[in-house]
C-alpha cells in the first residue's frame, strides 16, 4: 500500500519540481514589470507603434508594460541584449521584419532570430506601395515595366538604405518581372521619398504612412501595392498580384519574441495578454490613427510564419545579389 501511494505521488512532485526549476511559477506570471525591447529609438516607427498599446497591455498584465529602447546597428544591439536576458518572459523583443532582413544579408554578423528566441505573436502589418514623383510620365506599372525593358539599367530607384525592407520589396518586384534597374541606397525613407518626389530616382517603395499623405497632396503617384488585395483606404491602387505579379507580396510588420528557453506556460499567457492589448478599442483606434493593421497570430503560427519570411527573403537576397554594404 505504502509502496502504491509513493508511486502516485512521483508524477506529481515530478511535476511540482520542474515548475520550480522552470522560474516564475506560470500562474504567478507576472510578479514584476515586462520589458518591451524596442531596438530602435523613441520616436520612430517601431516605437510608436508599441507606444499605442502599451497602456492596455499594462492592463492586462496587470503590471507595467516598460517600453525600453536599445538603438543600434540597425537594431542588432537590441536584439543581442534580449537574446541575453534571462527567458522568464520578463524581457520582450519587439521583432520585425528588419532583422529577417539583416539575418538573409549578413548570416555572420546579425542576431539568428530562430535559433535565440522563441515566438510570441505576431502584431501588425503596414502595407507597402510603389510611388513614382508627380511629373514621372509613368502612370501604370505596365508604362514603368515597357520602359525598362527597353532601356536595360537606365531607370533607377530609391530606398532607405542597402538591406531595407524597401529594398528588398524592390527587388522582389525587379527581379519578379525580369527587368535591369538601379538601386540607389539613401539614409533613410524620408531621403528615399523626397528623392522620388524630385525625380532624382524613378521610383521607391515604402509604407502607407509615408506615402499616403503625399499621395493625397498630388507629390507622389501610387502604381501598385504589394498588398494581397487592394486597400479600402486606396482602392484605385492595384495589387501587384493584379498585374500579373502574384508572388509580390510583402508587408512591414512587427511581433514579439522571448529568449529562447522561456517557459511555454509563459509564453502563452503573454501571448494571450497581448492578443487582448491589441484588439483592445483603444490600441485599435491608437493603429488606425497610425495607418497599421492588427494582425495577430499566435506562438505556434508566428513560429511557421517568422521561418517561411526568412526563406522567401532568403531567395530574393540571394538572386538579387543582396549583402551587407554591396
Amino acid at each position: 500500500m505504502k509502496k502504491n501511494r509513493m508511486l502516485f505521488l512521483v508524477p506529481w512532485l515530478t511535476i511540482v519540481l520542474l515548475m520550480g526549476l522552470s522560474g516564475t511559477g506560470w500562474a504567478a506570471f507576472p510578479e514584476k514589470p515586462v520589458n518591451l525591447i524596442v531596438c530602435f529609438g523613441a520616436g520612430g516607427s517601431t516605437d510608436t507603434v508599441i507606444r499605442a498599446m502599451n497602456d492596455q497591455l499594462s492592463d492586462k498584465l496587470g503590471k507595467p508594460a516598460v517600453v525600453l529602447n536599445k538603438p543600434g546597428s540597425g537594431g542588432q544591439l537590441g536584439a543581442r541584449f534580449a537574446s541575453k536576458t534571462s527567458p522568464d518572459g520578463y524581457n520582450v523583443l519587439i521583432l520585425s521584419l528588419s532583422h529577417l532582413l539583416r539575418m538573409a544579408i549578413d548570416s555572420e554578423g546579425a542576431v539568428d532570430i530562430l535559433k535565440n528566441f522563441d515566438m510570441v505573436g505576431r502584431y501588425v502589418n503596414q502595407p507597402l506601395l510603389l510611388g513614382v514623383g508627380k511629373d514621372s510620365p509613368f502612370e501604370s506599372l505596365r508604362a514603368l515595366i515597357d520602359f525598362a525593358k527597353r532601356n536595360p539599367g537606365k531607370l533607377k530607384y530609391g530606398s532607405a538604405g542597402i538591406g531595407a525592407t524597401g529594398h528588398f520589396a524592390a527587388e522582389q518586384f525587379i527581379k519578379g518581372a525580369g527587368l535591369d534597374i538601379k538601386h540607389v541606397p539613401f539614409k533613410g525613407d524620408a531621403n528615399a521619398t523626397t528623392a522620388t518626389m524630385g525625380g532624382h530616382v524613378n521610383f521607391s517603395v515604402t509604407g502607407l504612412p509615408k506615402f499616403g499623405p503625399k499621395a493625397a497632396s498630388g507629390d507622389i503617384k501610387l502604381l501598385a501595392a504589394y498588398t494581397k488585395k487592394r486597400l479600402d483606404a486606396l482602392p484605385s491602387v492595384p495589387t501587384f498580384a493584379e498585374l500579373g505579379f502574384p508572388a509580390v507580396v510583402m508587408y512591414s510588420w512587427f511581433g514579439f519574441a522571448v529568449p529562447k528557453g522561456t517557459p511555454k506556460g509563459v509564453t502563452a499567457t503573454l501571448a494571450d495578454k497581448l492578443e487582448k492589448a491589441i484588439k483592445d478599442p483603444v490600441t485599435m483606434k491608437n493603429l488606425d490613427n497610425l495607418k497599421f493593421n492588427e494582425w495577430f497570430i499566435g506562438p505556434a503560427e508566428m513560429e511557421t510564419f517568422a521561418k517561411s519570411e526568412y526563406e522567401t527573403f532568403g531567395k530574393v537576397a540571394e538572386i538579387a545579389g543582396i549583402k551587407v554594404g554591396h
